[in-house]
């Protein structure tokens, strides 16, 4: 599974990122306006020894706070950098900083010191999902000027890292997740991830969506489901096409709704965009790997929409080592079309065969 491409596609859904800012920092999250919380581009641009460098983080966001005034009458707020690790990184600290300095930077460049009276203040989160403990180290960000003295003592207490970390492994070596709250968005994530078969991975689902009811939290039961797939497509491979059938059933529906469509479009961005940086920076080796993983991603997206033998009939259509190009087509036709015959038959234009059968 690509851990990167699930988390980043995950959290770019603002209440799941707000319930996880709540599991780490709960006496903060209570000053913090999340229900307004707002993503910021994650390409920073900043000065390097050989000239201007420009360097990609996982997320950002921008958090404001409930109360307080800043020089221009608006609410403070907190900048968030945001990265999502499967290895340890003893590097950690320093990219925390470094990404942390970059997102302040752009912040002065647009006016905020002068427009906000000081530089915005910082939460930089790391989650981390690997098997291996978390032994990366991190000290000495700034301390930060907060509205009330209430979110200070509360900001306080991560001010002392470089971060703030959320580690799977952890939590299950102090004795489960038991103790996590309910409902709680993130949490739930961590849940199925901790499901050890396939089949305790749906129970999972169906017990986080009956924590999540209701037209208002369709997104959240549609995040969470695209979550589950992508685990059990990690667990079951080929075996897990079935169970991914049963969870696009799970809600009685089987076309993807607008809010899933933009966010698994915006997964398939992600992982163009990576193949791309590999490629210019020499890497044949990951351009390769990242390859496999999105025609295994396009398979198992076209299993879970239509079925195993569309799926099948889709990938005899392509071609060897389709390009990146190719790749994002098929993934933008999988989201656009409505059954497996309009795909078939999209793929088969596309290709200049019109014959209809795979």
């Amino acid at each position: 599974m690509d851990h990167d491409g699930i988390h980043k596609l995950a959290y770019r859904h603002r209440e799941l990122f707000g319930d996880l800012v709540r599991l780490l920092a709960p006496a903060l999250a209570k000053d913090l306006d999340l229900r307004t919380a707002e993503e910021l581009p994650a390409a920073h641009v900043g000065a390097g020894n050989d000239g201007l460098r420009q360097r990609y983080g996982d997320m950002a966001w921008r958090l404001p706070f409930k109360s307080g005034r800043l020089k221009d009458g608006s609410l403070p707020y907190l900048l968030a950098p945001v990265e999502f690790q499967s290895t340890v990184d003893r590097q950690m600290g320093e990219r925390m900083r470094t990404y942390g300095a970059m997102l302040r930077s752009r912040a002065a460049l647009q006016g905020a010191v002068e427009r906000e009276g000081g530089m915005p203040w910082l939460l930089p989160i790391v989650v981390y999902n690997g098997t291996e403990p978390w032994t990366a180290t991190g000290q000495g960000t700034d301390l930060a000027r907060v509205p009330t003295a209430r979110a200070w003592r509360a900001l306080a207490l991560y001010q002392g890292r470089d971060y703030v970390l959320l580690s799977l492994q952890q939590l299950l070596a102090a004795g489960g997740l038991d103790g996590l709250p309910l409902p709680n968005r993130a949490a739930a994530t961590l849940r199925l991830q901790a499901a050890e078969t396939p089949e305790g991975l749906v129970r999972q689902l169906r017990a986080e969506w009956l924590r999540f009811p209701g037209a208002t939290n369709a997104g959240t039961r549609q995040v969470l489901r695209v979550w589950a797939a992508a685990l059990l497509a990690d667990k079951a491979g080929d075996e897990g096409v079935g169970l991914l059938s049963t969870l696009a059933e799970m809600e009685g529906e089987t076309k993807m709704t607008t809010i899933s469509q933009a966010r698994l479009g915006k997964w398939f961005d992600d992982f163009y965009a990576k193949v791309e940086r590999g490629r210019e920076q020499g890497m044949a080796q990951g351009r390769e790997q990242e390859r496999l993983r999105s025609l295994a991603l396009l398979q198992r997206q076209a299993a879970m929409k239509f079925g195993s033998r569309t799926a099948e009939r889709m990938a005899a259509t392509l071609d060897a080592a389709p390009t990146a190009a190719q790749m994002e087509r098929v993934g933008a036709l999988i989201i656009e079309c409505d059954d497996g015959e309009e795909l078939l038959a999209s793929l088969y234009a596309a290709s200049g065969d019109g014959n209809g059968e795979g």
